[in-house]
């Protein structure tokens, strides 16, 4: 099946569709049942559920007075310190950029760069495609690296075999690589030379100078993420365990048990790593140098949180969940920030 975020971008298109096509419009908007990272959702009380905000991806601008998500009915981007919301309807995305100038969407087999802002094509990156393929897009995860000049995507190729595939940001295939399952998450480190890859089988890292790939003793499912020096790689461990390895000798060290990783991302000084989990409500701040055995909750979403994203500057933690959108968080007292950030209008 396909990933989580390119199904969510096509929820949303079908979401307008049916928005537009039906007479009943209540005031409430339906959600539920799609907690969790993913975007589609069951049925609840009869009619279509929908999130409001999809899970699994959020994103910060360089310059920290934005941030970024899909909604159900397009692009939300909030006004990182007054909460407003402007809507860029009948638009999705799968990654941004780092510096926001794109966006990656899917079109089938294909995974198209646009423009943030004018929503023009600048770049078509083909080598994803199986034809058998029919309830959905054959690509499974798309990830960008961290200067933005390579754009990674896995998927089924035309034999409906698991590929990993990098190109320019320009569309110039750079590699091709075959993973052992398929792959959900996706990142790229610093230095564009190794990639990781999660999904239903274990952590893979494939090195391009080297030509070898590496599978981690973890399980399957959560994420992957380099810390920003690129010297240690965040997974699941065996158990599901947010897992920390050292990026040269590859030994185990941290992990923090009894709880199961979901998605992350590190501080922009690399110190602490923020983290949401597999049916939690809370969002977790981890210091595996500190103290990798224990971390800090952070209360206040009432759905399972997903993506968590910080300010460039370290000093602001965002997450969301579908229905409480985005909420911000003060990183030095883990206390919630004074913005409230507007939801999309319900269906």
């Amino acid at each position: 099946m396909p990933e989580p975020r390119v199904v969510a971008a096509i929820a949303t298109l079908l979401a307008l569709a049916v928005a537009g096509c039906s007479d009943d419009r209540s005031d409430e908007p339906s959600t539920g049942g799609a907690g969790g990272g993913t975007g589609s959702a069951g049925a609840t009380g009869g009619s279509a559920a929908f999130e409001l905000v999809a899970t699994d991806d959020l994103s910060v601008s360089p310059d920290g007075d934005e941030v970024l998500a899909d909604c159900w009915n397009g692009i939300c981007r909030w006004d990182a310190a007054a909460g407003t919301l402007d809507l860029v309807a009948d638009r999705g995305t799968v990654a941004v950029a780092p510096d926001w100038s794109t966006v990656a969407t899917v079109d089938d087999g294909t995974v198209v760069l646009e423009d943030l802002d004018s929503g023009d094509t600048t770049a078509e990156l083909t080598g994803l495609a199986d034809a058998d393929v029919t309830d959905g897009s054959p690509v499974t995860a798309v990830a960008y690296s961290p200067d933005g000049g390579l754009v990674a995507a896995a998927g089924q190729d035309e034999e409906g075999d698991q590929r990993l595939v990098l190109w320019t940001a320009d569309g110039d295939e750079v590699a091709t690589l075959d993973t052992s399952g398929e792959v959900h998450r996706i990142s790229i480190s610093r230095e564009g030379n190794r990639i990781a890859t999660a999904g239903n089988g274990p952590v893979e890292v494939h090195d391009l100078v080297k030509g070898d790939t590496l599978e981690l003793p973890s399980g399957g499912g959560g994420t992957v993420a380099w810390s920003p020096d690129g010297e240690l790689l965040l997974g699941a461990g065996a158990d599901g365990q947010p897992s920390v390895w050292d990026a040269e000798t590859w030994e185990l060290v941290a992990e923090l048990r009894g709880t199961r990783l979901h998605e992350a991302a590190f501080a922009p000084a690399g110190d602490t790593i923020a983290l949401t989990s597999v049916d939690e409500t809370s969002v977790t701040l981890w210091d595996p140098a500190r103290d990798p055995r224990r971390a800090t909750r952070l209360e206040g979403h009432t759905s399972d949180p997903g993506a968590v994203a910080w300010s460039p500057d370290g000093s602001v933690l965002y997450s969301v969940s579908d229905e409480d959108g985005v909420l911000a968080w003060d990183a030095a007292t883990g206390e919630r920030a004074s913005t409230d950030f507007e939801l999309p209008e319900g269906r």
